[in-house]
């Protein structure tokens, strides 16, 4: 039997006076114009951060190891990111984090009684497994690359073993209420194409929701000059996904590809992500200090496929080339910060429209 405590969220408080049963609408996003006060003391060393129902063989569970981490065997290659302790253990902090962000609300979709939601790229299935918990007569699915969720989950959840780059998926068409993605930057050749098949298999009226990270780096006081080594890395890595047909930039896209794709009623809220904790409110001050160790554990696993395949570099090489990565990242007088985008559309009820 599920028992909840096996699947306790990290001790991450959210804001004062608001509990994950508030109403989605008491959560409001960042206006992209907001300005985040710097914190006046910015090199407070106490706040430093240096630290299935599908049959699967054995040999999914057998990882491919390149560079002392290991990868999804099934479908090798196809996604450039590691799926070892260390990186799942990073995406349950992303996970984390994401939550507090969004002011403890999992999903901006007007859900009503869903019957099907399909979350592709579930990752370590965190969010999957609190949406079956949300929703316990719904029939929620993740699918993945990698066997890496947990086996004691909600009885109206399952893992399934799959790729969402295939034709066609393990569903039927016009059948799920709602289709879920979340930092999915680099997954895949043209994220257009998962659009347009999510509109397929969704039903009329049901929903889609994407929610993502832009790489690129934003800041708005001019602390963060040219040669800020973080903003470097990230341009080189964009180059890197570039050559490897993996674009890391495709957040700022996302509305425009859901009308494309024919969604209507489609929306797009933005925030504000420290990437460490300069900021002087307490709030995001907390949201910066987890992601520099969300970014310091991730930089590694986001260079080595990348860095190696897309630009020819040796391990060793992207090993030296992070130190000094790092110390920026890690620099409270550069005020920098990244976006989060979501976006939600829906499909035209039959008769109705749509934008395409």
């Amino acid at each position: 039997m599920f028992n909840p405590s096996d699947n306790m969220s990290l001790a991450i408080p959210l804001p004062h006076g608001l509990d994950e049963s508030d109403p989605p609408s008491s959560v409001e996003a960042l206006s992209p114009s907001s300005i985040i006060e710097p914190d006046s003391e910015p090199s407070d060393g106490a706040e430093s951060c240096n630290t299935s129902t599908k049959s699967v063989n054995q040999s999914i569970f057998e990882y491919i190891r390149e560079n002392g981490r290991t990868y999804h065997r099934y479908q090798a290659g196809t996604y450039p990111f590691p799926n070892d302790q260390p990186e799942s253990e990073r995406l349950d902090l992303q996970y984390e984090i994401m939550k507090v962000l969004f002011r403890g609300r999992n999903f901006y979709a007007p859900l009503k009684n869903p019957k099907k939601i399909l979350d592709i790229g579930t990752g370590t299935g965190k969010w999957a497994i609190e949406m079956g918990n949300q929703f316990p007569s719904c029939e929620v699915t993740g699918t993945d690359l990698s066997p890496i969720q947990p086996e004691w989950v909600p009885n109206n959840v399952r893992f399934v073993i799959d790729d969402a780059n295939e034709e066609d998926w393990m569903i039927s068409p016009n059948s799920h209420d709602y289709i879920h993605t979340r930092v999915l930057l680099g997954a895949f050749e043209d994220f257009r194409e998962i659009i347009k098949k999510s509109f397929r298999y969704l039903r009329p009226g049901g929903w889609m929701e994407s929610q993502e990270y832009m790489s690129t780096l934003y800041c708005d006081d001019g602390t963060m000059d040219s040669n800020y080594a973080f903003a470097e890395w990230t341009a080189t890595q964009d180059k890197a996904a570039m050559t490897m047909g993996r674009p890391l930039r495709i957040a700022n896209k996302l509305k425009r590809w859901y009308e494309q794709a024919g969604f209507v009623d489609v929306h797009e809220e933005i925030y504000k992500l420290p990437i460490n904790s300069w900021p002087k409110d307490p709030q995001f001050k907390m949201l910066g200090r987890f992601n520099e160790t969300n970014l310091l554990d991730g930089l590694q696993a986001f260079s080595l496929q990348l860095f190696q395949k897309g630009l020819g570099w040796t391990k060793d090489e992207i090993e030296v080339y992070l130190v000094q990565v790092r110390k920026a990242l890690s620099d409270r007088n550069v005020h920098a910060y990244h976006k989060i985008f979501v976006v939600w559309g829906r499909k035209p009820e039959e008769g109705e429209p749509s934008t395409s």
